[in-house]
């Protein structure tokens, strides 16, 4: 899908001329996307809304730096990246600044549609029911944009008309549940509207089904939300189960039953409308290179920078290698010892996932290897001290930043893992609940089929009998290895409550696991012994529990243009 670049904010034009010139020219006071008054004229900024989610500023790069590298399963050795993985970020770090401004990028696109959609005519039944899809596409965007905004900042301001010159732009932030209103609000009038699959735009646009699974995640995260603050939340979770329950029962997806053929960068078209039911869409651009193509930087971020042909990084390694990656998101040692232990030894999804050996050049016989991999022959090398993510691998990306991959938002998986959670709430246990243990063992199931050819005893299915707080851990560590690299760590560490029923997964696994359970230092190979000693994960990236951490602070380039607003709680004033 090709982005169509619209600027959704006021650009203020200063011209220095001569004291004795005289300077003529038209003020407009609205921001302007030509001429909007058909339904083809929608479609088009549409697109150009699609492309917001796509740009640099979010999915394809900035973005990414806050979902992954503040949890704690990833680790960074890159300059630009160390901020968050170290948790030095402030108000004033520009992914944050950047991220906020484009998500309201979007919302001003939407509001500025919605208030031109009553008034465009339709000429036939067919055009009739584009409209009313498009109004279904621009109210599911807005939610989603708002959506990412309260999970990410908590209270933002809410605005729902266009901006022009007569805009306030002085407004304060909203209540959380005045933001998960509108969105609820939307989602139900986007339900409404779409068709269950996209039928003529192609694949990765929004439908209902996409948009029934965005309900079921947001009533499930606005449930942890009342959870959390000690409110009533049985409503929530009960309409997350039901809207979980429509997405599995509709027909309309099913699991790979390979799990590595998901991650094929060719099967992305057989992909959507089986697994995927929405992901943000990038396509090796011929046209623009770098930031500005429309293809993903996901490989080159997750690659060894000493593996070719891998990414479509036009630069030489060391090896003389073309398409190498740059590595910048790395696996902390204890995630991936965690995630191939206890119920997950031998399971299929780490053999899928990670990478911890390579050759040096194609057909070589040595290779390079990162923990815990042990070298086997005298000519290997072990030059990192972590493992890696396989999962974003485009031999024929174009360049660096210019790749096919996609970011799956919303999988499957995550629906039955969405009413397993809901229904473990809501009945305060599996035992009783209709679709709990059922949910969690249809993946686990999966991921004994392995690649259909040898399949494998484990993970067993998780048994009968266990309590809420056990039942939600395990959700907790099937969503850890499920969803690696794809974005959802953090949010599920600052939504579910801890182990104890109390506090949140962030508290515990900062507050407690970690520093008591987990050695720090990044492990150490000796040559001698063969062997790997020391810590499990990276000294910088553990840092004491704040509870501030459970929310960004307010970018404050936004409060130095808005007076009213506040900053979250122990940013600063």
């Amino acid at each position: 899908m090709k982005k169509i670049i619209i600027s959704v904010l006021f650009s203020i034009l200063i011209i220095l001329v001569g004291c004795n010139k005289k300077l003529d020219e038209t003020l407009y006071d609205t921001q302007t996307f030509g001429s909007i008054t058909t339904t083809a004229d929608v479609l088009k900024v549409i697109q150009g809304t699609y492309g917001i989610l796509e740009d640099v500023s979010l999915y394809k790069k900035e973005l990414l730096k806050l979902l992954l590298l503040t949890g704690d399963d990833f680790t960074t050795t890159s300059n630009e990246y160390q901020p968050y993985s170290q948790k030095v970020y402030d108000p004033t770090s520009p992914s944050i600044a950047q991220s906020y401004q484009s998500y309201y990028s979007i919302i001003n696109n939407c509001n500025y549609l919605l208030s031109k959609i009553p008034s465009i005519k339709t000429t036939s039944g067919t055009d009739s029911t584009l409209k009313a899809r498009e109004e279904g596409e621009i109210r599911f965007f807005r939610a989603f944009a708002y959506f990412d905004l309260v999970r990410l900042f908590g209270e933002v301001p809410i605005r729902t008309v266009p901006t022009n010159i007569n805009t306030n732009f002085y407004i304060a932030r909203s209540k959380v549940d005045s933001v998960y209103a509108l969105i609820f609000s939307d989602l139900k009038i986007a339900a409404t509207n779409l068709p269950y699959k996209s039928t003529f735009d192609g694949i990765g646009f929004t439908n209902k089904g996409a948009t029934q699974a965005l309900q079921s995640l947001a009533y499930l995260t606005y449930g942890n939300y009342l959870d959390n603050n000690g409110r009533t939340a049985k409503a929530a979770f009960t309409t997350a189960d039901s809207c979980a329950t429509v997405v599995i029962k509709s027909g309309g997806y099913s699991l790979f039953s390979n799990y590595a053929d998901l991650w094929n960068v060719d099967n992305e078209s057989t992909a959507y409308g089986t697994e995927v039911i929405f992901g943000i869409r990038f396509t090796r651009d011929n046209i623009v290179s770098g930031g500005s193509a429309l293809g993903s930087q996901l490989p080159q971020l997750f690659m060894p920078s000493n593996m070719g042909g891998v990414t479509g990084n036009p630069v030489k390694n060391a090896l003389g290698a073309y398409g190498s990656g740059s590595g910048n998101y790395r696996v902390q040692p204890w995630f991936y010892n965690y995630c191939l232990s206890g119920d997950y030894v031998n399971d299929y999804r780490g053999d899928v996932t990670f990478i911890t050996s390579w050759a040096k050049t194609p057909g070589s016989g040595t290779k390079y290897v990162s923990f815990p991999a042990i070298p086997s022959t005298k000519t290997d090398t072990v030059p990192f001290q972590t493992p890696f993510i396989k999962k974003y691998i485009d031999s024929k990306g174009l360049d660096a930043a210019n790749h096919e991959n996609d970011f799956f938002f919303l999988r499957l998986p995550e629906v039955y893992l969405i009413r397993a959670e809901a229904e473990n709430e809501m009945y305060a246990g599996p035992s009783g609940a209709p679709n709990a243990l059922k949910d969690i063992n249809v993946l686990r199931k999966r991921a004994r089929n392995a690649n259909l050819i040898s399949p494998r005893l484990t993970p067993l299915d998780v048994p009968s009998g266990l309590s809420q707080n056990d039942f939600r851990k395990k959700i907790f560590d099937e969503r850890g290895l499920e969803f690696i690299g794809e974005g959802k760590r953090w949010f599920d560490l600052v939504r579910m409550k801890g182990p104890d029923g109390t506090g949140t997964m962030y508290q515990y696994q900062f507050s407690d696991y970690i520093p008591n359970q987990v050695p720090i230092g990044l492990p150490v190979y000796d040559k001698v012994a063969k062997t790997w000693s020391e810590g499990l994960i990276d000294a910088t990236t553990v840092v004491p529990y704040d509870s501030k951490y459970l929310l960004f602070p307010i970018p404050q380039a936004e409060r130095d243009l808005n007076s009213k607003l506040t900053q979250n709680k122990g940013w600063g004033q």
